[in-house]
This record gives structure tokens, C-alpha cells and sequence, in this order.
């Protein structure tokens, strides 16, 4: 969907992509994306047998992605709202993002869409929604109000692509191997880079013993 001009979050009740519960297509993008990933530092623990503290390897965690964008209903930019009112859009919003299925009791799973943005992320869950309404009408109906969403990846779908029946590859490191290769070149995706290298617990995404050989799980075609 490299083609969407505007920025589309679609809902769905899993990571499947086949239970789809509906669509919020932006009335303006956002003039900036905030992408955070960050690694929780390795924790020292004692040796069993009373010698030096042995060290664990960093853990990494889910992006977080946020981002602002406006809902305007003054006329002035000759775009529609996502619904009839402000107040409706946004209660469509938060149906599609932040209000807890009533089968599986968790808040919807969405999928950004908006040019090559984000094309190497995965599902995720919006941890945080608020909004702002800074201008109304004569009656007190808001007239334009700023959204801010902050979404957390979920390691579903890997975690769902990786059980298969296919067979196990534990392929030697190369020169200039490095993990994000290695997931493009095994699944023809550079997104399970990730997983990789939490089931390797790899401290480094790109400096890989030559010699040493790495664990690829099977993952489903």
C-alpha cells in the first residue's frame, strides 16, 4: 500500500489480518513521526559457583511510534472529517484503537499505513490516545482538536509466522553477516530481525562471530 497518500490505521481483533474491524483514514497527516526502540542493558547475576558475576545480554524492547495529527471542521481546508463531527470521528478512533474487544478483552491490533513509513514495522496496540479540542462553535461543539496516538509494537505476529513445520536452519556466520540480513535472506522479510535476536540473545544487530553458527526458526510461507 505504498500508494496511500494519507496516513490509514486499520483495526484489526488479531494479528491474522483476516479479522478486520475497520479503518481511520487521517484528514491530515502528521508533520512528524516519533519512532523509539530501545535495549534494557545487560544485568549482572552471581556465578553458581561462588566465582565472578556472569553478565545476561540486552533485551530488546517493542518501538514505540507517536505521533499528532489535526481533526478540522471549520471548512477552512476543504477536506471531510473521517466521520460527520469531531466528536464522532473520534469516537470512531477510539473504537478502532483504545476500547477493549468484547470477545478477546484487549484493546484492537493496528497497522499503519502511509507510503514506505512504515513498511519494516509490525502490528501493534495504542497505549495512548488523547486529544485536545481548541476551537468551537457558537454552541460549544469543537470545532478542531489535535490527536495524539502512541503505539506499541506486538511481537504477535512473529511469534505466529515462526511456528511452522518447515525445517530449522543454524547457518555458520559469514563476513559481514549481520541479523537483519540473515531475516531478509532466510524470509524474505528484514522484520523478524528483532525475534532473531532475542532467540539468539544477541547484544548486537550487526557484529556476529564469523565462524559461529545462529538459530533460525522455522516460519510459516
Amino acid at each position: 500500500m505504498s500508494d496511500v497518500s494519507r496516513l490509514k490505521i486499520v483495526s484489526y481483533k488479531d494479528t491474522h489480518s483476516s479479522n478486520k474491524i475497520g479503518e481511520f483514514v487521517l484528514q491530515l497527516n502528521p508533520v512528524d513521526i516519533s519512532v523509539v526502540r530501545t535495549v534494557d542493558p545487560p544485568k549482572s547475576s552471581p556465578s553458581s559457583d561462588g566465582g565472578p558475576s556472569s553478565s545476561q545480554t540486552e533485551t530488546f524492547r517493542p518501538a514505540k511510534f507517536t505521533f499528532k495529527f489535526t481533526l478540522d471542521d471549520t471548512g477552512a481546508i476543504g477536506l471531510e472529517l473521517p466521520s460527520t463531527t469531531i466528536v464522532n470521528s473520534i469516537n470512531i478512533l477510539e473504537t478502532l484503537t483504545i476500547i477493549p474487544d468484547n470477545e478477546t478483552h484487549q484493546n484492537p491490533y493496528v497497522y499503519l499505513y502511509w507510503g514506505e513509513t512504515f513498511q519494516d514495522s509490525y502490528y501493534g496496540q495504542v497505549t495512548a490516545l488523547k486529544y485536545d479540542y481548541n476551537f468551537f462553535d457558537i454552541s460549544g461543539n469543537p470545532l478542531r482538536a489535535l490527536i495524539s496516538l502512541t503505539i506499541t509494537e506486538v511481537n504477535a505476529i512473529m511469534d505466529r509466522s515462526f511456528q511452522s513445520p518447515d525445517i530449522t536452519k543454524i547457518p555458520t556466520i559469514k563476513d559481514k553477516d549481520n541479523i537483519i540480513k540473515l531475516s531478509e535472506d532466510s524470509y524474505d522479510n528484514k522484520k523478524y530481525y528483532i525475534r532473531i535476536a532475542e532467540i539468539n540473545n544477541l547484544s548486537s544487530l550487526r557484529n556476529l562471530k564469523k565462524g559461529s553458527s545462529i538459530f533460525l526458526p522455522p516460519i510459516e510461507k
